[in-house]
């Protein structure tokens, strides 16, 4: 069943227990008018019988059953004995009354009440049916007009997925649930239409920095055969090639593992100690401060700020610090080389970007960025002064 035909049945459902239960009280209203002008008539006969007087006008009749003694007008209706209240009976209104010794029973003959009150149910109820029936049609109008901005919703969403096109976006029509919600579908397909253009550049690098090793191992080795070049010279090239794409590949891993941390408790300053010494460049920092986070991860993500920072920034000036600012540890690796210009620092972090005709992979700062970003912080990368960069991993200390 569709939303518009279930929103419509549930307006005529509405409605038609609004209509129901103002009838039911409209109905039992003129019920006790009805009821209580013939109970008036009938005490007034009452008073009559008591007092000799010519009854109202009308058709009336009583009897009186006191034990054994019984004493009924002519016309009184063919009836069983009742218990005291009042009764309708064929077009009768029967009072019984309780008498010393027994019952008086008084009846008045309008079949027009009667007949009125069942009219009035009568009506009641077709009347009711109709006007339910009818806003059911109107409901139906409605809930279409409605639920026209999340039907082209539903069109577009198709399209998308039929055709994958992520530049189609639905119009912000009407106001309320269904604007925010178009509005937030359209975000949700920039967001789509981004990450797709991202993993479509990251692949067609990929492959192409991947083939390229491929490839000059694949030349080094005819080389070879066609006596170009020695063995031993072939399969030195061809190992360094290798041992390029291996790299590639390590850090494509890395990247592919964003999001998911092994996380562990760890001193951070051991870390960056154990990674300075590694590389032969000072630290400077604390003794120690406890950190949750992946060890592996954050020593590659040192490992790789090192590296370019010997590779681009020539090797001057290096060292490593570790400080803590706020809530944040900061793992910082400075140099004291040429620097990165302006327009390089907004590029750098994305995958194969290279600033400089420097030998590398363009991956190094990419995975240092996830990294970062995998432990809920982020990498920064800043002018050193006078020169040189300062590239920095801002982490969260409290991040658990």
């Amino acid at each position: 069943m569709s939303l518009r035909t279930r929103l419509a049945l549930f307006l005529a459902l509405a409605i038609g227990l609004a209509l129901l239960f103002q009838g039911a009280l409209s109905y039992v209203a003129f019920r006790r008018l009805v009821e209580g002008d013939l109970d008036r008539s009938l005490l007034f006969y009452v008073e009559a019988l008591a007092e000799g007087r010519r009854p109202p006008r009308g058709e009336f009749a009583f009897r009186l059953v006191q034990g054994e003694v019984r004493q009924q007008s002519a016309n009184f209706p063919e009836l069983a004995d009742l218990p005291p209240g009042a009764y309708w009976r064929e077009g009768w209104r029967v009072l019984v009354l309780e008498v010393p010794g027994g019952t008086l029973s008084v009846a008045r003959y309008d079949p027009g009440a009667a007949f009125a009150l069942s009219r009035f149910r009568l009506a009641l109820f077709g009347v009711g049916g109709l006007l339910t029936l009818l806003f059911a049609l109107l409901a139906g109008r409605l809930a279409g007009a409605a639920l026209r901005p999340l039907s082209r919703l539903t069109e577009v969403a198709r399209r998308v997925a039929d055709s994958t096109d992520l530049s189609l976006r639905v119009p912000p029509e009407g106001g309320g649930e269904l604007r925010a919600l178009a509005e937030a579908f359209n975000h949700m397909l920039e967001r789509l239409e981004a990450f797709w253009e991202r993993e479509r550049r990251f692949t067609r690098d990929a492959a192409h920095e991947l083939r390229t090793p491929v490839a000059a191992a694949l030349a080094q080795v005819e080389a070879a055969e066609k006596g170009y070049l020695s063995r031993e010279e072939a399969l030195s090239a061809a190992k360094e090639e290798l041992l390029r794409m291996k790299r590639l590949v390590e850090a494509l891993l890395l990247l592919a593992r964003e999001g998911r941390v092994e996380r562990a408790d760890l001193d951070l300053a051991e870390l960056a100690r154990r990674e300075a010494e590694a590389f032969g460049v000072p630290y400077q920092g604390p003794e120690s401060l406890p950190f949750r986070g992946d060890a592996l991860l954050l020593a590659q993500a040192l490992r790789n700020l090192l590296q370019n920072a010997f590779l681009h920034g020539e090797g001057k000036g290096v060292r490593l610090a570790l400080a803590v600012a706020g809530q944040e540890a900061l793992l910082s690796v400075v140099d004291q080389g040429p620097g990165m210009p302006e327009e390089a620092l907004r590029e750098a972090g994305r995958p194969f970007f290279r600033a400089s005709r420097a030998p590398g992979e363009g991956l190094g700062l990419s995975v240092a960025k996830k990294v970062a970003e995998a432990h809920g912080g982020r990498l920064e990368l800043l002018p050193n002064v006078p020169s040189g960069l300062v590239a920095r991993l801002a982490l969260p200390l409290t991040q658990g």
